[in-house]
């Protein structure tokens, strides 16, 4: 999960919870044991590749917005 998002259908009690299980997963750190270094995209994004220790996850930070995004979301600058 890049960023928590409050659930308006859910309990105080329960949000809290699912916030608590967001924080536990970690920080994300950049990949292959820190060697990886920011790059720009062909859409002129730059993104640096991450990895997440808790989770395993792997994502790429946009370092213009500071989030954290899946492959997928990834690609549409990637192959831009």
């Amino acid at each position: 999960m890049a960023n928590f998002k409050y659930d308006q259908g859910k309990t105080l009690s329960d949000n809290l919870d699912a916030f608590e299980e967001w924080k536990s997963q970690g920080d994300w750190k950049p990949a292959n044991n820190g060697t990886e270094v920011p790059f720009l995209t062909r859409a002129g994004i730059t993104l640096l590749y991450c990895y997440q220790p808790r989770s395993g996850k792997h994502g790429y930070l946009n370092v213009g917005t500071d989030i954290i995004l899946s492959y997928d979301e990834a690609l549409n600058y990637l192959c831009a």
